[in-house]
């Protein structure tokens, strides 16, 4: 036996074995059989694998196992062994659910590798489908007939589709010719048939057929007269005016579809919309004789802007034909009709011309204008023109004692009735509540209760935007609801998301309107879009004041809630606070001094926060009040220092000014140098007449001329000083001369003259100085340092040594009498003085410093 050649691989993969002998054919070494090679979709397929083991070369040695591969995985079928090296193998595959599968024959010996020997393919599918809606057309101007059909759910196949047709009676029972079977085009639904394959006004029976190799099928028949078949060309719209004029009537004129169809009696249809329409309005024209391509129609609206088509079909049955193209045409106008929907509001400001009004209004309907409309016109019942606008609104001054204007809209044909507007300012009774509730993102939904007492008879729904910014007058949207007894209304007109809006609810009564009750809602919230800005006030070692600018409402994008405020500084944990949303101002409280701090802020609505500007601060070290402390510290130190310095420069002045140089008598050279009767002797009481004792240190006579004992005896210097006095105002006493023995003993004290440190009260009680020629007054001096001021006349300045206040009070001098105001009593307030007495020049212009 020849060596078998290697062996033939399969297209679909693997390799099937093939045995060649010498002068005989090529046998195969397997075989596969399928009891059906195309199955339904999901069913199964039982299958059969034949080995002739002695026709393939088989390596190695043993009993041979057959396997089955299907979906990448290997099986054991029911394998049997029918002697002279035959094996027999069977299995059941399924569920199939794929168009195309793979079912794959394998050998294997002891352990070696499955080697495959043969392969098939099994389709699965569904069995054709109904054709359904079979309809056929024949074009006026071809003449062919052109069918079309839904061919229904796919088969997953092969499939063999055609349409079929007989020529028949008009009962379709008879066969008579058929007619040449049409095949589409794979992957159509639809066959022409020609036209020398049937005939004009004769019956045909039409229908579909569909097979594969599951089953086949037909659609149901069409028997139709190709005639009734007929779809024309569509007409073309020729013109479209208004007539007659005055009416809302239309007449069209059109020209009928090209070739035969023009010839043939018609059904046609005139659609027809205004720019302000949603949906066309249809016209018919039944059984529209050939060549009289004209009609009329009714019930256009007064100037309106129009589009229309129209398509037409043979009568009595056809197919429509394809619309026409559009034509644009405009109905004439006619004055508006109606009345306007009006809401009106009064402005606070008062003019001298009368309190300002605000005039709203609506729109007329598109029924109702009739036309373009120019402008609106507001008088008075005087005719009096208070507003010509094209706006929906009009604010004009009222004139005193005008209660009711006239509006009027007018166009091209002149003006509507006068709508009435009463302008009473009388205030209803408002609803008690008002609540308003998002709808959808672009309307909210507002609710209220009904007066209690009182029956209105509408109510109006006016809303705004609320912005930071004065609103426009054109902002204000508004609507009337005219059915007093409803509680609720939807607001839908220029509503946005995340936007704030007043809404207001005002009652309308019969001789007036009530007070309006408002409410404030969004229909949808979220974070707001920016945060607060923050700025510091006063700062403190301990304490910062915080305020922040408000959000603005546009910026908002719903109710803040309330504000939060964050701080810290390095190396510390977090603070926070809380406060309300009317709140915009916060003082940190516990602070560290001379410390840095972040501070920022956040706002919070229902949807969520946003962070506002965050900001650096620095306490101080030390408040204004301790600053302030310091200062007045320092300052008094200052002026301590300064007061001490001053002290110390002008101490003996200071020791003056606060411990003034009190004399002390016991301890004068005075009394060292009186006689000691004298300063034992204890005066008796004197007389009311006389002048009081006194206790004398010391008795000296200063003489300018020269010096005398002042007394050389108790005796004498007792009368010296007693005869030296003035008794009652009469003139002096006589005195003795003194005694110059006494004056070289003594060291006399040196002389005083006013000076800073102290002021020198002096007493010179003298008789008839200047006037006596010869012998010298005797004159009596005192002393005394003290620092009160020097009594006497407010006179120009005295002379040196000159005391005014003794010649001031002394009277008759010229007459050589000398009464001064210093008498016996006033020695009894200077008991030193007594001991004074002082004779020479009266100027003291000699007077000598004694020691």
């Amino acid at each position: 036996m020849a060596a078998p050649k290697e062996p033939w691989t399969s297209p679909l993969g693997g390799a099937i074995l093939f045995l060649l002998l010498p002068g005989v054919l090529t046998l195969p070494c397997s075989h596969i059989a399928l009891d059906a090679p195309v199955v339904r979709w999901g069913g199964r397929v039982s299958a059969s694998c034949t080995v002739w083991t002695h026709r393939c070369a088989f390596p190695g040695e043993g009993a041979t196992q057959v396997m089955w591969r299907w979906d990448e995985e290997l099986f054991a079928g029911n394998q049997q062994s029918l002697g002279n090296g035959v094996e027999v193998s069977n299995i059941t595959i399924g569920p199939l659910n794929r168009t195309v599968t793979t079912i794959s024959c394998l050998v294997k010996r002891k352990m070696e590798v499955a080697q495959l020997i043969n392969l098939t393919q099994v389709q699965a599918g569904y069995p054709p489908s109904e054709p359904q809606n079979l309809t056929c057309i024949m074009n006026v101007t071809t003449k062919n007939l052109t069918c079309h059909w839904d061919p229904g759910q796919d088969s997953l196949l092969p499939t063999k589709i055609a349409l079929h047709g007989v020529q028949t009676d008009k009962n379709c029972t008879i066969h008579r010719a058929t007619i040449s079977p049409c095949v589409p085009p794979s992957g159509q639904s639809s066959c022409t048939i020609p036209r020398h394959d049937f005939q004009l006004y004769q019956f045909v029976r039409l229908w579909v057929s569909v097979e594969n190799d599951l089953g086949a099928t037909a659609s149901r028949p069409l028997c139709a007269d190709p005639m009734d078949l007929v779809k024309l060309d569509p007409p073309v719209l020729q013109a479209l005016r208004s007539h007659p004029e005055e009416t809302n009537c239309v007449e069209v004129s059109w020209e009928g579809a090209e070739g035969s169809g023009r010839y043939m009696h018609q059904d046609c249809q005139l659609r027809f919309q205004s720019e302000l329409d949603q949906e066309w309005a249809l016209a018919e024209f039944p059984n529209v004789a050939p060549f009289t391509w004209k009609t009329q129609h009714c019930g256009f609206r007064y100037g309106a802007h129009y589009q229309a088509q129209m398509r037409c079909r043979r009568f009595p049955v056809g197919y429509w034909s394809d619309w026409s193209p559009p034509k644009n045409f405009t109905t004439h106008e006619k004055e508006p009709s109606g009345n306007l929907v009006t809401w009106w509001k009064t402005k606070p400001k008062r003019t001298e011309k009368g309190t300002e009004v605000l005039l709203m209004w609506k729109p007329m309907g598109a029924e109702e204008t009739h036309g373009k409309i120019l402008g609106y016109l507001v008088t008075t019942g005087r005719s009096l023109t208070l507003c010509n606008t094209t706006t929906l609104h009009c604010t004009f001054s009222l004139p005193p004692g005008t209660q009711k204007v006239l509006l009027r809209a007018y166009n091209s044909k002149g003006p509507s009735p006068p709508t009435e507007v009463l302008l009473t300012d009388k205030k209803g009774q408002p609803v008690p509540q008002i609540r308003a509730l998002p709808w959808d993102e672009k309307s909210i939904q507002v609710f209220w209760d009904p007066p209690g007492t009182s029956s209105p008879v509408a109510y109006i729904l006016e809303w705004h935007r609320v912005t930071s910014m004065d609103l426009p007058e054109n902002e204000v949207q508004w609507m009337r609801l005219g059915n007093g007894r409803i509680s609720q209304g939807l607001i839908q007109e220029d509503i946005q998301p995340f936007q704030r809006y007043n809404i207001s609810v005002y009652p309308l009564y019969k001789d007036g309107r009530g007070v309006s009750k408002y409410v404030e809602a969004y229909t949808m919230q979220k974070a707001p879009s920016k945060g607060p800005r923050l700025h510091t006030g006063n700062i403190t070692k301990s304490t910062a004041s915080l305020y922040w600018e408000p959000i603005p409402i546009g910026k908002q994008n719903g109710f803040i809630t309330n504000y939060t405020i964050f701080w810290n500084s390095t190396n510390e944990d977090t603070s926070s606070a809380v406060v309300n949303a009317s709140v915009d101002s916060f003082t940190l409280r516990g602070l560290w001094p001379s410390k840095m701090y972040q501070v920022h802020i956040m706002a919070s609505n229902a949807a969520g926060s946003t962070n506002g500007t965050i900001l650096t601060l620095h306490t101080k070290a030390m408040d204004d009040m301790d600053i302030s402390v310091v200062y007045l510290v320092v300052g008094l130190l200052l002026a301590m220092i300064i007061v001490l310095i001053f002290c110390f420069q002008k101490s003996k002045r200071m020791k003056t000014q606060f411990w003034p140089s009190v004399p002390d008598p016991a301890n004068s050279s005075l009394g060292k140098w009186a006689p000691s009767i004298l300063q034992e002797e204890t005066p008796l009481a004197p007389k009311s007449c006389e002048m009081s004792p006194v206790i004398i240190s010391a008795i000296f006579v200063i003489d300018t001329e020269e010096k005398k004992c002042l007394s050389c005896g108790k005796s004498d210097s007792v009368k010296a000083l007693d005869d030296s006095l003035p008794i009652d105002g009469q003139g002096p006493l006589p005195h003795k001369a003194p005694d110059a023995t006494l004056m070289s003993g003594l060291v006399l004290p040196a002389s005083y003259v006013n000076s800073p440190e102290s002021v020198q009260y002096a007493k010179v009680v003298g008789e008839a100085y200047r006037t006596q020629d010869q012998t010298p007054t005797p004159a009596f001096y005192i002393r005394s340092n003290s620092t009160q001021p020097l009594l006497g006349d407010l006179t120009p300045s005295p002379k040196p040594y000159e005391n005014l206040w003794f010649h001031g009070g002394c009277s008759a001098r010229d007459s050589g009498t000398s009464s001064c105001g210093f008498q016996e009593e006033a020695l009894l307030d200077f008991p030193l003085l007594q001991g004074l007495r002082v004779e020479g020049d009266e100027e003291l212009s000699n007077f000598r410093r004694v020691y």
